[in-house]
């Protein structure tokens, strides 16, 4: 599948809020410690000893269900990072910051989670940081005036998505009558002229109790030992008597329909059902449902794998009573809404009149079950797996669910299907696209002296100031094997034993845009995409149904990976390399993947975000450069079978390969797998050159790009810089992105640009450094009269940091984040591989992140500044907006 198709429905589905529930969560091995305190408070500890770190999650059970006004709840959830009695904002965010950790929250209907993720040693710090907002928070109104425009930013974001505003209004149809309707987000209008800090004020002192909480803590740590600090720390936090909560009444579902205009490169289609919630008997077969109807097996998969849809799938959102599903479909531009909305429900109609196929609910439930070892593979993912469990499902474990999965039949999960899935009373959306094709140069970049508002701090807690007196660059926990087969392939193999689980993942090096032959741009994504066709062992069912004899996934392409539980992970690898090296290349299927690929190049020439794309590669490089190479209808509609299969064989080589294997295995065993599958893989012709040549610096320029139905405009400023990832100088301007936007309130652009000004809600900063070219990016979204002001106040920054050195303190700060960070980005399975991969391909030792600490603990002002001075070019961004221009 193209990237932007997946890439805009991983959004689509963020946006939807769909929070589908897995059943697995965790290893048996995993030790569990249990506790209540005796104000109520539930705490159940987690040993996962993956990495030293731990993921704490306070979960209070009170959501958007029990709020007054809409946004009430996720108003508060905001205003519990502001302060209180004995900790002030800023206090709470430097220290969470300079422990290198992660923290957010989030609001449910049911249940709002404030979480951090530390390094196992600042466990208290967390704990700490947790309870001073237990009790005593400030929630004052000059806060609050501060915080609201900063929350606006974020509906009007959502609000720009017009799957969200569907799905808000399918929301209210088919959970009519119950609390689950509300507006959990807000409105604009509810920020600014209903909620205010006294109504806060009284919401938190109703709902926010130990009594009324769950906290779940899981990592390298000790159970008795964590609860006992958590009775310390929290055991003198009063219950109270809590509210009665809303009542659920059901109004009777009736069909509608819904439209509106999206500014993306297909038609999306959505039909809504009511379904099964936690607390119905039919909870268990409602989710094995769900997997069947995602089965790739099953007729929504096929719907994509005959050229009739770019994806179509099946998404759940549960409640305690009920539930809500909805079929979707993203299907070219020129398809007729009605017409897809039709062969959707003659999906459904054809499983509620024959039923689901029994192999498919075998499957669902194999891979139902399997899901406890893969949800084990990461701490922060096994928290939440705990907090959803406890807090939202109301079951005693993740696992809870596992027997009554066992027990579903297909005769139950086809009774669900008949009794939820009624087309008469089915809710549906149309999101069609309205592309206007446009490109502006947008209005010039204004140069002006603005003021940067001094970032004050008051000093860390006494509990906290030992982090920045002893900074070390963390221990090395990694141990990877790395070996290189005779045919040129790379192994790098790092043992876990956490759980059974395994995960595999393969690239090989390659760039398109500088290998693909002159009038065949999009070969590539055609041959990528008919890989998925089959092998010349098995077609496309039939091996998926090998996949799911043992609950395993792959995914094939230039990039390639495998989850599979050590009981099956040499089949899993043999499975792997069949579709990896055997691909059948059918002449059938390949009219299908090329009709598809042309009908996507097509619906995306005039989409926003790649117009955007286009003429940011215009703006950054010259003329006839590679990195301005983009697919076309012709180029797309020239290539022939032949033309992929010329491509395969001169992309898909060993000597170009590198696979990270992370899980239960041995590097034996798994070089002796490997060498068995993939050692018969032979390169063919001399290896291809696949980096571009040393490029110029761009200069300056911009583009605006409107976009139907967005009230808000997405910002980026970016430009090409010299710097190579090689350079000794990466870690000074690490150090220095960092102080920009590593933190939260305590970073200088987050400071400035949220807390300060309320410009922008989320701000981010990267730098994209490679082999040969490198670029920087600041990106923000905002509201258009905010786009210039925030832009000005990016370029004062990064013009203080080129001309003053930063403050010590400000410094140490930016260390202790980068420091914190190792272990973190090794507390999973997939950020271990991610890594590993990340090093090798980029030509660097697989020790790298600890090479780059070493470098980042010796920065000092002097040279960060210098290195700032030296790469980054504030004059010269790239300016590029969609959606409304600035005013």
């Amino acid at each position: 599948m193209r990237y932007w198709v997946t890439r805009n429905l991983a959004a689509l589905a963020f946006a939807c809020a769909l929070f589908a529930t897995a059943a697995g969560a965790h290893a048996a091995s995993l030790t569990v410690t249990r506790a209540t305190l005796p104000n109520g408070l539930q705490v159940v500890v987690v040993n996962d000893p993956l990495a030293p770190v731990v993921t704490t999650i306070l979960n209070y059970k009170v959501g958007s269900d029990e709020q007054s006004i809409a946004g009430q709840a996720h108003a508060l959830e905001h205003m519990m990072f502001r302060g209180s009695a004995t900790l002030s904002s800023s206090q709470l965010m430097d220290t969470i910051d300079i422990t290198g950790g992660s923290f957010d929250a989030d609001t449910q209907n049911a249940v709002t989670q404030y979480y951090f993720t530390v390094p196992s040693q600042y466990l208290d710090i967390a704990l700490r940081l947790e309870r001073s907002r237990a009790t005593g928070l400030t929630l004052a109104q000059d806060q609050w005036n501060q915080e609201r425009g900063a929350i606006t930013q974020e509906v009007t974001q959502d609000n720009s998505n017009a799957i969200y505003r569907l799905f808000t209004k399918m929301q209210n149809r088919v959970l009519g009558g119950t609390p689950y309707a509300k507006n959990g987000l807000g409105t604009v209008a509810s920020f600014a002229h209903q909620i205010n800090a006294p109504q806060l004020h009284a919401f938190y002192n109703a709902w926010y109790h130990p009594n009324n909480a769950v906290y779940v803590i899981v990592g390298d740590v000790n159970g008795p030992a964590t609860i006992a600090k958590v009775k310390q720390l929290f055991g003198n936090v009063p219950a109270a008597k809590l509210p009665s909560r809303p009542s659920v009444r059901l109004a009777p579902l009736k069909a509608a329909t819904y439209r509106d205009t999206s500014d993306q490169p297909y038609t999306a289609v959505l039909i809504g059902y009511r379904t099964p919630g936690y607390d119905s008997p039919d909870y268990a077969a409602s989710e094995i449902l769900s997997d069947v109807l995602n089965s790739q097996r099953a007729a929504l998969f096929g719907l994509a794998a005959a050229g009739k849809a770019y994806q179509a799938a099946y998404f759940a959102q549960t409640y305690r009573k009920i539930g809500m599903g909805i079929v979707f479909a993203a299907v070219p531009i020129t398809s007729k809404p009605d017409d897809v909305a039709a062969m959707l429900r003659g999906i459904i109609d054809g499983y509620r009149k024959n039923g689901v196929p029994a192999a498919l609910v075998n499957a669902a439930k194999s891979r139902a079950i399997a899901n406890l070892e893969y949800k084990g593979d990461s701490i922060e993912g096994l928290a939440f797996e705990w907090s959803q469990a406890l807090a939202v499902a109301h079951t005693s474990s993740p696992d809870a669910v596992v027997s009554a999965y066992r027990n579903v039949t297909v005769a139950d999960v086809n009774r669900v299907l008949r009794e939820s899935f009624v087309n008469a009373t089915a809710v549906t959306a149309y999101a069609v696209p309205k592309l206007g094709g446009t490109l502006t140069a947008g209005a010039p970049m204004k140069a002006e002296d603005v003021s940067v508002p001094p970032t004050t701090h008051r000093e860390l807690p006494v509990w906290a100031r030992s982090i920045l007196a002893h900074l070390t660059v963390p221990e090395q926990t990694l141990a990877p094997s790395d070996v290189t087969l005779p045919n040129g392939l790379r192994l790098i193999v790092q043992p876990e034993h956490v759980t059974r689980a395994i995960e595999v993942s393969g690239s090989i090096r390659n760039n398109p845009q500088v290998q693909e032959p002159k009038g065949q741009d999009g070969v590539a994504d055609v041959t990528s995409g008919l890989l998925q066709y089959g092998t010349t062992t098995y077609s496309r069912l039939a091996y998926a149904a090998q996949l799911d004899k043992i609950a395993a996934t792959t995914s094939t392409g230039t990039d390639f990976s495998l989850s599979v539980l050590s009981d099956h992970f040499e089949r899993g690898m043999q499975l792997l390399a069949d579709e990896e090296l055997h691909p059948a290349l059918d002449a059938a299927d390949f009219a299908i993947v090329k009709h598809q690929e042309l009908q996507g190049v097509t619906d995306e020439a005039k989409s926003p975000d790649h117009l955007a794309e286009v003429a940011l590669a215009d703006a950054l490089y010259p003329a006839g450069d590679p990195m301005r190479r983009f697919a076309s209808p012709a180029s797309v509609g020239s290539i022939s079978l032949d033309d992929v299969d010329a491509w395969y064989k001169a992309a898909y080589r060993p000597d170009l390969t590198t696979i990270v294997i992370v899980g239960d295995i041995t590097p034996a065993a798994a070089r002796a797998a490997v060498e068995k599958y993939f050692g018969g893989w032979a390169a063919t012709g001399p290896k291809p050159e696949v980096l571009p040549g040393p490029v110029a610096l761009n200069g300056p320029g911009t583009v605006h790009v409107p976009a139907t139905g967005r009230v808000q405009s997405s910002v980026r400023l970016v430009e090409s810089i010299g710097l190579l990832r090689k350079d000794p100088d990466w870690a000074n301007l690490e150090v220095a992105n960092t102080a920009l936007t590593g933190g939260f309130y305590s970073s200088l652009l987050y400071h400035d640009l949220r807390e300060v000004h309320g410009y922008a809600y989320a701000i981010g900063s990267t730098i994209g450094a490679g082999r040969v070219r490198s670029t920087y990016e600041v990106s923000y979204g905002s509201n258009p009269e905010n786009v210039v002001p925030a832009e000005q106040q990016v370029i004062a920054i990064l013009d203080g940091l080129q001309k003053t050195p930063l403050k010590p303190a400000r410094l140490l700060r930016a260390k202790a984040m980068l420091m914190g960070d190792v272990p973190i980005r090794e507390s999973s399975y997939n950020g271990v591989m991610n890594l590993l991969l990340d090093n090798a391909l980029s030509g660097l030792p697989l020790d790298q992140n600890l090479l780059d600490a070493r470098r980042e603990l010796d920065a000092s002002p002097q040279s960060v500044r210098a290195s700032v001075a030296k790469w980054i070019r504030p004059a010269d961004f790239v300016r590029v907006i969609v959606g409304p221009g600035p005013k």
